[in-house]
């Protein structure tokens, strides 16, 4: 099974003072052992680690980059421009919803590996047509 890693994920796993710490450590941790393969973009690397050096410190972004890479866990997938102009096409479409352009080029990316569910703490996986969020 292939799941798809949000940026409140990542800082759950990372912030051990985050609310979804326990949750998302111990998801990990199972999702793993059951040989779950993860996959997430560029975009959510950058927004996480935006999040990490305004939030917690510089030195933990360089090292949540530095171990996300050496995991071998997560595979790490660039938006390209194929899937940003399909991002462009959800943002523009789900006037109703407050998702991020992040988050559209996340669904963007799920849709074209037809994956239907998120590792993710944000409501706005589960406001999207066709995918679910876990924890």
């Amino acid at each position: 099974m292939k799941l798809f890693v949000d940026t409140g994920a990542f800082i759950a796993l990372t912030d051990a003072d985050d609310e979804n710490h326990k949750d998302a450590a111990a998801f990990y941790r199972n999702a793993k052992e059951k040989g779950t393969r993860f996959v997430t973009t560029n975009f959510v690397v950058c927004e996480t680690m935006n999040y990490l050096r305004a939030r917690i410190s510089h030195n933990i972004a360089v090292l949540f980059r530095e171990n996300l890479k050496k995991s071998g866990f997560i595979e790490i997938l660039t938006v390209t421009p194929s899937i940003e102009d399909a991002a462009f096409t959800i943002f523009k479409r789900y006037t109703d919803k407050d998702f991020s352009f992040t988050d559209c080029t996340s669904f963007s990316i799920m849709r074209s590996l037809k994956l239907k569910g998120a590792f993710a703490f944000d409501k706005h996986f589960e406001q999207f047509e066709g995918i679910g969020r876990m924890p």
